[in-house]
């Protein structure tokens, strides 16, 4: 196997284990593509998708953001997530063969299992946090196993898309079959037992979307399909005391969206509120490039509060990039998916490849998941899996 095949493997394995090691894939990668030169055919390939082009010109219109506004106190640690992005067309450039891109993906959905039995385990009470064990692992409780559960429960409902489209595409293999159906009960269990309500949203939407196109014309099977997401969620409640805590906690922190109330939703609520107040004095070009703690901040004592130190971002990566790019960058920003959407449609099995970037879009309006480092480079890797793997 060639030495790109391997770091794609590699890149795939760590992306839900190790940021040091995926960062070491990623560079290696980029290293492999330098060299491998070719830029000529590369720089044809991205012209002709508006989609790569879209990501591009985000990227270009942060450098530019520099350019207005006066406070960019935040442009190196957006420079440094956004970055990531460029892995994207790294990959969309390779000429990877089918055989790599399956064993990268066989890596991923491994990862993803052993994180998963993990957090299970973790979950269940019978072994520690793993940072009990060695001081390799950072010390957060929140951890359920390798990373922190806002981003874990994202790769346990993407991962649970793959095995959907494995298990459509591969039913008469039974060996194989059997595998995908147990590892998708340890997701399930997984993402049911632990915090991370986004996670548990992007499945509902990908289970009832990839239902809906499976058994579009047996309706009763939809139906069947509908009945068992409430079964999983109502099933879920009785006995994943997590789950039912936070469900029971929206009620509550509902009737609390006052000033002096501390709790998620409030923090949620008020970095929405503020947000979208700033935008309305410069919907155009917003504040600029890295402007959001400083801008934020300035707003009153208690806008400054709610960001506490800890909050980068309006945990919404539409209000995120109008805030700073204005809705020039919110157009860009949009016209990547738009374009991607497109793109899948005209593949094989597109519109069950399209449910990808369209729950992607819907998590979105939770967190700001193209400027984290696990979820950017999980956009990135499946965005290359679902235009180029033929699931066969």
């Amino acid at each position: 196997m060639k030495p790109k095949g391997i770091a794609l493997i590699i890149l795939a394995f760590f992306a839900s284990i190790s940021i040091f090691v995926t960062d070491v894939a990623v560079f290696i990668l980029a290293v492999l593509w330098l060299f491998e030169g070719q830029f000529e055919s590369k720089w044809n390939k991205i012209k002709s998708s508006p989609w790569i082009l879209s990501l591009l010109a985000l990227l270009f219109l942060y450098v530019i953001g520099m350019l207005w506004g006066s406070n960019h106190q935040g442009a190196v640690w957006l420079f440094q997530k956004s970055a990531l992005l460029l892995i994207l067309p790294i990959l969309y450039t390779f000429n990877f063969s089918q055989k790599e891109i399956k064993y990268s993906l066989f890596a991923f959905l491994s990862a993803t299992t052993l994180s998963a039995l993990i957090a299970n385990l973790i979950n269940l009470g019978w072994i520690n946090h793993l940072f009990k064990y060695s001081s390799t692992f950072a010390k957060n409780w929140h951890n359920p196993a390798f990373m922190t559960y806002t981003d874990h429960n994202i790769f346990l409902a993407f991962s649970l898309l793959i095995t959907f489209f494995l298990l459509f595409n591969g039913y008469h293999i039974k060996k194989l079959r059997i595998a995908l159906i147990f590892i998708s009960i340890l997701f399930l269990l997984s993402l049911y037992t632990e915090n991370g309500r986004s996670g548990q949203l992007a499945f509902i939407f990908i289970f009832l979307s990839f239902s809906i196109l499976a058994f579009w014309h047996k309706k009763s099977l939809i139906f069947l399909s509908v009945l068992a997401i409430i079964g999983i969620n109502v099933m879920a409640y009785s006995i994943s005391p997590n789950f039912r805590q936070r469900i029971d906690n929206i009620q509550i922190h509902l009737k609390q969206l006052e000033k002096n109330k501390v709790n998620g939703l409030n923090t949620r609520y008020y970095l929405y509120k503020y947000s979208f107040e700033k935008i309305k004095d410069k919907p155009v070009l917003g504040y600029g490039t890295g402007s959001f703690v400083k801008e934020f901040s300035s707003i009153s004592e208690h806008s400054t509060k709610i960001l506490a130190g800890v909050h980068k971002t309006p945990h919404n990566n539409y209000l995120f990039i109008w805030f700073e790019l204005g809705l020039v960058g919110l157009l860009i920003f949009l016209s990547i998916f738009f374009f991607q959407l497109k793109a899948y449609k005209s593949l094989n099995q597109g519109y069950f490849r399209m449910i990808f970037p369209a729950v992607f879009l819907v998590i979105m309006m939770t967190d700001t998941y193209l400027q984290n480092h696990n979820t950017a480079v999980l956009y990135c890797y499946l965005s290359f899996i679902f235009s180029t793997y033929s699931f066969e």
